[in-house]
């Protein structure tokens, strides 16, 4: 099983809409968000693309409000946690925030397989014991070439994907 893993849109619905269309042609039914959507606007692409999303707030997020109407009531395929989610699938436990600051330290504590965060708008990755820290770099694409990351549990491998490369 693989899993998609982005962050901090910024409103940068092309970047966006690119991720989840790599995410539908490479079978990739569950992503998590590591927050900064900005608007609600690309909570509702999010939502609209039907695939399965675990969703954290960042710090860039303005209308919390309507973000989550979206998520409780319209698209149930948008699971939206506050700033911190754990998370298990496929007997994996996932931890998520936006800060890398909280992120550093939940993959030290060893009690996660993956640890995942956002806000620094530049991909990193690395293994501190057993779990894996990722951050997926940025899909706004302020910091250079835009990107996401695809988990693969079945490899314990990491992916990360340029998306002015697709």
């Amino acid at each position: 099983m693989k899993i998609g893993i982005y962050s901090d849109i910024h409103d940068n619905i092309s970047n966006l809409e690119k991720t989840l269309q790599y995410f539908k042609n490479n079978a990739i039914e569950h992503t998590f968000f590591c927050g900064d959507f900005c608007s609600p606007i690309p909570a509702k692409v999010i939502g609209n693309s039907g695939i399965i999303t675990h969703c954290v707030f960042g710090n860039g997020d303005g209308d919390r409000y309507t973000i989550k109407n979206l998520a409780f009531n319209q698209f149930k395929n948008l699971k939206l946690n506050n700033e911190y989610a754990v998370i298990e699938l496929n007997n994996k436990k996932i931890a998520m925030t936006h800060y890398p600051f909280y992120a550093n330290s939940l993959a030290r504590t060893g009690d996660y397989n993956l640890v995942l965060c956002g806000h620094t708008h530049e991909a990193k990755v690395e293994q501190i014991k057993e779990t894996w820290l990722i951050n997926p770099g940025e899909v706004m694409g302020w910091k250079g070439n835009a990107s996401f990351v695809v988990f693969d549990f079945k490899k314990n491998s990491v992916e990360v994907i340029k998306i002015d490369d697709l």
